[in-house]
């Protein structure tokens, strides 16, 4: 009798720490499933609009230099960058269920296209 309220009890304890090893696991694997699919849809996204950089950075330039200089400079950084976003969209969607980079982080600043700029750290 005693041998048999021992093997339950180990039993019993070793199903309870699979039964919670489990449930953290599957919150983790959650977690995870999220940042694929935000890592394939800000790839998918940047793919489909990457040719948005163009009248964006002649805006930008243009607001900062003149229309002279956002015409002829902000449109060919705006070619770069939409060349940029675009080949960093379908990097993304090709490696959307690897963690590359590092907890699957955007390969670009800003994420999108239509968020602005971030600041330039102050010294």
């Amino acid at each position: 009798m005693a041998r048999w309220t021992k093997t339950t009890a180990a039993g019993i304890i070793l199903l309870a720490h699979l039964l919670l090893s489990a449930t953290v696991a599957q919150a983790s694997d959650l977690s995870v499933l999220n940042q694929i699919g935000k890592k394939f849809t800000r790839g998918a996204v940047n793919v489909t609009t990457g040719w948005a950089e163009v009248p964006k950075q002649t805006y930008l330039v243009a607001r900062q230099q003149g229309l002279p200089g956002g015409l002829v400079q902000g449109a060919i950084e705006g070619l770069g960058m939409c060349v940029a976003r675009t080949l960093a969209g379908a990097y993304e969607i090709l490696t959307f269920p690897l963690p590359l980079p590092a907890h699957y982080q955007p390969m670009l600043k800003p994420d999108y296209v239509w968020q602005s700029e971030p600041a330039p750290p102050r010294p």
